[in-house]
């Protein structure tokens, strides 16, 4: 029996749209269960680290407008706006209007919150790599090729 079988889903069946759903769906589930636990010690939620690794990164210090992060992420505009609310209640971020449009606000990783990433970031890693250590390293890169470019396939 496989593991899809244990939660209901036929397999070898060739309805490979569902096997190839579910195995993702349930993918993200484990991960992000994992990652919640693992998170809760510093008062955050996966969607709460997301967003601060893409302000963090995208931004590159210049900071990243809130609907910039929005379109790098799975999150509508209100859900978004209580993330950022959150983050900065917890002082790791901070909106500022930029000096030549004051109407235009970018966010930006505090220092506390530049600091706590880099202290998640080791363990949060080697999570990553834990939950593939059973997939030799070419069966990674033919998966995350193949994820990559469906990807494009949906979202041009």
């Amino acid at each position: 029996m496989s593991v899809l079988e244990n939660f209901g889903v036929e397999t070898g069946q060739g309805k490979y749209h569902e096997e190839i759903i579910y195995s993702v769906a349930l993918l993200y589930n484990h991960w992000n269960n994992r990652m919640s636990s693992y998170l809760k010690h510093y008062h955050l939620t996966p969607a709460q680290l997301n967003v601060l690794l893409v302000i963090q990164h995208q931004g590159k210090g210049a900071g990243i407008s809130q609907v910039d992060i929005g379109k790098k992420l799975i999150a509508t505009a209100s859900n978004l706006t209580r993330l950022i609310d959150k983050l900065e209640d917890e002082g790791l971020a901070v909106r500022r209007a930029e000096p030549d449009d004051r109407r235009i606000k970018k966010v930006h990783v505090t220092e506390k919150g530049s600091q706590l990433l880099d202290e998640i970031w080791p363990r949060y890693n080697q999570e990553l790599i834990y939950c593939l250590q059973g997939l030799p390293v070419e069966d990674q890169k033919i998966v995350a090729g193949i994820l990559v470019k469906w990807l494009g396939i949906i979202i041009p």
